[in-house]
């Protein structure tokens, strides 16, 4: 039986990356999908190949530091499909600009996105998912920080107080949901990195080949490389399926190794 079959999953930067590959395999899995990503075209196209390939998708073009977007995103999910089952914050923002340097607009920029987008998500997700029958397995907020949640970075100072936070705050609402009674799990996902065109876009930022970084890579990578997009999308099929019933308030690394040393 496929691994998530008859859930409904909203997940944000789904037009490309990591929540593209998470959103296509979620519906190969059995999963309807909410496609939500502000590019629009990115949006409608991701929900079109599903589709395509008889999956189930809506496309929901959407602002995650919106209120109002949030909102509309689980009413129409709900109309739609009946319920939400997991919750997966993927969208978010990087910065590559020295703390020295870094203004209070780049600061909120990545803020906004990386914890407010975040906080709205579970928010929402709580509100809708604490109404769930003990029939049901319990709902799945998936949070995606990143290495940078463990270990400090230069050059990204405000990009790693935005992770460390989301793995923090998916610790708070795994309490909170558990002390209050609610059928509702929240774990953080750490990938490492990963080929996607936010992680080419700041190599680009920074001026560094892709050549000079596989060179870096290879020194500080246990296994000597970045990730594909879908190797981080099985971490999160399994914190989305029954799989990881028994799994709420921790973190799931997927960095080849890269904090461990």
């Amino acid at each position: 039986m496929a691994r998530l079959a008859g859930k409904t999953a909203i997940i944000t930067g789904a037009g490309s990356g990591i929540g593209l590959a998470t959103a296509t395999l979620f519906a190969e899995e059995g999963a309807n999908v909410v496609i939500c990503d502000l590019n629009k075209e990115a949006c409608g196209k991701a929900a079109k190949s599903i589709t395509d390939a008889a999956g189930s998708a809506l496309a929901m073009p959407m602002d995650v530091t919106s209120e109002a977007d949030w909102q509309t995103a689980f009413t129409k999910a709900a109309d739609q499909y009946g319920r939400v089952d997991v919750l997966m914050n993927c969208a978010g923002v990087g910065d590559q600009t020295p703390i020295e340097d870094t203004t209070v607009e780049i600061y909120n920029k990545v803020c906004d996105v990386n914890l407010k987008g975040v906080f709205l998500g579970c928010k929402y997700a709580i509100r809708h998912m604490k109404h769930r029958g003990r029939d049901l397995q319990m709902g799945s907020i998936i949070n995606v920080s990143s290495t940078a949640g463990f270990v400090g970075t230069a050059r990204a100072g405000i990009y790693t107080m935005s992770k460390g936070g989301v793995r923090l705050f998916s610790k708070a609402v795994a309490v909170e949901v558990a002390e209050f009674g609610y059928h509702i799990r929240c774990n953080s996902l750490h990938p490492g990195g990963t080929v996607t065109p936010m992680f080419d876009g700041s190599l680009a930022t920074r001026n560094i080949s892709q050549e000079k970084f596989a060179e870096l890579v290879k020194r500080r990578n246990l296994l000597g490389r970045r990730a594909e997009p879908v190797e981080i999308a099985y971490g999160a099929l399994f914190l989305a399926s029954d799989e990881s019933s028994f799994m709420t308030g921790t973190e799931l690394a997927l960095d080849g190794g890269y904090a461990a040393r």
